[in-house]
């Protein structure tokens, strides 16, 4: 059997790492010239920085760093918030968090009765969950978790609390994840950064076809035909797991997804600056927010600092300006910008387009099908989430 892999990032890189352990020949198309999508790090003198995949919990994916002989830390994450005028101030008052325990319970009674549960790293089934999270926490009256969730869901790219679904939102930040976050639990870090993932990865993928754009993916009676700009190869089967262009698949349901899916335009941009005492940072006034900066991140080694912003919007000149200005706001001293780096994520579907059984009738049609989607396309997006839901797809489709 012969697999093809759209896609080079964690998702795809997992996949043939586990196809490979099967003896299944593989094929990566990537359209970069460096595997990793947003598993990138950044190597500067010793600091290893992430410019991608920040961090992540450490369930599940400690199976994979200790089968790949990846070294690996867990340690806490300090948190500011600052306000309009770059002061700081609580997230949460001693009122609010009261509150928050009583919403909390009935928040997990709400997912547990809505289906949407933390048994099944896929997206599924959905019943009355297609509103904006926010109208749905007003619904129930759960107004203190919104506080909680937004800073979350809106730094990390799924946008604002009044436009993603609260389907959405309550697969990304489950209770358990939620509690994770008030309790101050430790956080995995990669100690030579999340590019080592996907360097271990790859180590024994032979044929790997970088900076190549497919045009085209057919189906040919059992086989799968694939077209680029170079060459036509034929599969057994094709994996999908990044948001192609319309009309690259002749599928009708694939095609139509891939028309209808929506991604968050985002950047990171590192910065070197003076070296003090400064830790991870949200601005509460632009939570949600377009071309404004959502969270800063930093990396110290000795006399050493770097500060990795992230924002939404794309990467023109007066947004990165307009970062390193309220980074400067924000009491700090830039020296200079190292990188801007541009990215698109969170794949989803927006109100009007998710339909109450689309991502079960796509995983029925994968049944049927030797093209399939794998990775965020149909899983919830985290590394952790990820990682499960590959290796539970290879493992039931290539037993």
């Amino acid at each position: 059997m012969h697999v093809a892999i759209i896609g080079a990032g964690f998702s795809g890189m997992l996949s043939a790492y586990l196809l490979k352990k099967k003896g299944i020949e593989v094929t990566v198309y990537e359209k970069e010239a460096v595997l990793g999508g947003h598993c990138r790090t950044l190597l500067n003198r010793d600091l290893v920085v992430e410019l991608g995949t920040v961090i992540c919990f450490s369930q599940h994916i400690k199976e994979l760093l200790l089968e790949l002989d990846i070294s690996y830390s867990e340690r806490f994450t300090y948190r500011n918030f600052l306000d309009e005028d770059f002061r700081k101030v609580e997230h949460l008052s001693h009122e609010e968090i009261l509150s928050l325990m009583e919403e909390l319970p009935r928040l997990e009674g709400l997912i547990k009765a809505y289906s949407c549960t933390e048994k099944s790293h896929n997206y599924g089934k959905i019943t009355d969950l297609m509103i904006p999270l926010s109208e749905f926490l007003m619904k129930h009256n759960l107004n203190t978790i919104g506080q909680v969730i937004a800073p979350h869901l809106s730094s990390y790219g799924f946008g604002s609390i009044d436009e993603i679904q609260a389907y959405y939102a309550l697969n990304v930040f489950d209770v358990k994840t939620i509690y994770s976050f008030i309790k101050g639990d430790k956080l995995l870090f990669v100690d030579e950064g999340m590019s080592e993932i996907i360097r271990k990865l790859s180590r024994n993928i032979s044929d790997i076809r970088y900076s190549v754009v497919v045009r085209n993916i057919e189906s040919q009676g059992e086989k799968v035909r694939i077209d680029t700009d170079f060459d036509s190869s034929v599969y057994d089967k094709v994996l999908i797991t990044t948001k192609l262009p319309n009309d690259v698949i002749k599928d009708s349901l694939y095609n139509e997804l891939m028309k209808k899916i929506d991604t968050n335009p985002y950047i990171t941009c590192a910065y070197e600056v003076e070296n003090r005492n400064i830790v991870t940072t949200y601005y509460k006034a632009n939570l949600g927010k377009k071309e404004c900066i959502q969270f800063f991140h930093t990396y110290k080694e000795k006399d050493k600092t770097i500060l990795v912003a992230y924002a939404y919007g794309t990467g023109d000149a007066p947004l990165v300006n307009q970062i390193t200005e309220d980074i400067r706001k924000s009491g700090i001293s830039v020296k200079h910008l190292i990188t801007a780096r541009q990215w698109y994520i969170f794949p989803h579907l927006k109100s009007g387009n998710l339909t109450e059984d689309f991502y079960w009738a796509l995983t029925e049609h994968q049944k049927e099908s030797s093209i399939c989607l794998i990775g965020s396309l149909v899983s919830k997006p985290s590394i952790s989430h990820l990682y499960v839901a590959v290796k539970e797809f290879i493992g039931t489709t290539f037993p």
